[in-house]
């Protein structure tokens, strides 16, 4: 609780708990395969369904809490085990949710056919379209990392990545590592090789 905030009437706590709650199970839905939220961006869920007037209906009763009420709020559902917390975000405890069973076949088609053909898998764009897979869902793969995006038109299912990844610590053991020594090694473009390349590097500086 932020200091100078006194102590948080019940029923607004239980209403302000409801309804964030709600929110998050709403983002859930929206985004299946990223359902965390940041705590800001929860409160403003949240306190957007107040209404425009107040009400006399007890669901849709008017909140006055400050912004330091409802971070506590946040905090009593992250103690309480209602909410689970990483940094700035919280999600629900459930595991994280699965897609509908129709496209959740097609997404695992979708990681087999990218997985199936090396290095040098065919633009994902493509291959989700002709599997009914709406762009949106691919950016949520993207998000989530199941997709690892490593330039324009370029994506490796996560387990592909790691396989390529582990390869090239392999081989820098043992050569430097160049385009050339890459595209070589894992038979695939130019263009791939300086992609997988960099991104091998890019990844290498941030651990």
């Amino acid at each position: 609780m932020a200091a100078g905030d006194g102590p948080i009437d019940p029923g607004q706590r239980r209403i302000a708990e409801r309804r964030l709650l709600t929110a998050l199970r709403r983002h859930q839905r929206r985004s299946p395969l990223r359902p965390d939220l940041r705590v800001d961006s929860l409160v403003a869920e949240a306190r957007a369904e107040d209404p425009a007037r107040p009400s006399r209906h007890r669901g849709r009763q008017t909140l006055t809490l400050t912004d330091g009420e409802w971070r506590a709020i946040v905090d009593g559902l992250v103690a309480s085990g209602a909410l689970l917390r990483s940094g700035h975000r919280v999600r629900l405890p459930a595991s994280e949710p699965e897609l509908e069973p129709i496209m959740g076949e097609r997404v695992d088609r979708l990681m087999a056919e990218l997985g199936s053909v090396g290095a040098v898998p065919p633009p994902v764009d493509g291959v989700a379209a002709r599997l009914g897979i709406p762009a949106a869902l691919v950016a949520q793969l993207r998000a989530s990392g199941r997709l690892v995006e490593i330039g324009p038109r370029m994506d490796y299912p996560r387990e592909a990545w790691a396989g390529i990844s582990d390869r090239l610590d392999r081989l820098a053991s043992e050569v430097p590592l160049s385009v050339q020594v890459v595209r070589d090694a894992l038979g695939t473009s130019r263009r791939h090789a300086e992609a997988i390349l960099r991104q091998w590097n890019r990844v290498r500086s941030n651990q």
